[in-house]
């Protein structure tokens, strides 16, 4: 399960970095939906996971985590340009939700993970496309790259080796 999901995520997110960094043409808004959705969806089943969230536990939970992101996404827009009073936000939506989440999750660790899992998932995700940035380099350097002639000596005459010019005894 957690290699499907790895490999699941890696493909999303190398889409997604990919047309952040301007690497691939603009995609079609439906595309990049898609896109959004996939990711999204992935986002649950790995919390879902990490929560071991019951089906019932679910169905109560998600509503008031989408209503909790949904203030963290708004008090990062008002506060783009100041990180401080962004973080500040942050610690009161989550103080704002943390007795509802206890409610639901019966204890204070499952109420930490909920507040940890989705930066790991995000961390996974940036991990997942690092590794595929660099793999394409790793492959270039290993096919040759574009200098074939890197890491690799000219032939060096030996004066006293027979299949050497000048090898022979001196005479």
């Amino acid at each position: 399960m957690k290699k499907i999901l790895i490999i699941i995520l890696s493909l999303c997110s190398l889409s997604v970095f990919a047309q952040e960094s301007g690497s691939q043409p603009p995609v079609e808004n439906n595309d990049k939906k898609q896109l959004i959705q996939t990711i999204e969806t992935l986002k649950i089943a790995f919390m879902t996971k990490e929560l071991n969230l019951s089906t019932e536990e679910a169905e109560k939970f998600w509503p008031l985590y989408n209503n909790f992101s949904e203030e963290i996404k708004k008090a990062r827009i008002e506060n783009k340009d100041d990180d401080i009073a962004f973080q500040e936000k942050k610690v009161a939506v989550m103080k704002k939700y943390k007795d509802g989440f206890k409610k639901l999750l019966n204890n204070d660790d499952r109420v930490k993970k909920c507040f940890r899992a989705e930066p790991e998932f995000h961390k996974l995700l940036r991990k997942e496309w690092v590794r595929r940035q660099i793999q394409p380099n790793r492959q270039q350097r290993s096919n040759g790259g574009s200098n074939p002639n890197i890491g690799t000596r000219p032939p060096v005459a030996h004066p006293n080796h027979p299949s050497s010019n000048g090898g022979g005894p001196r005479g």
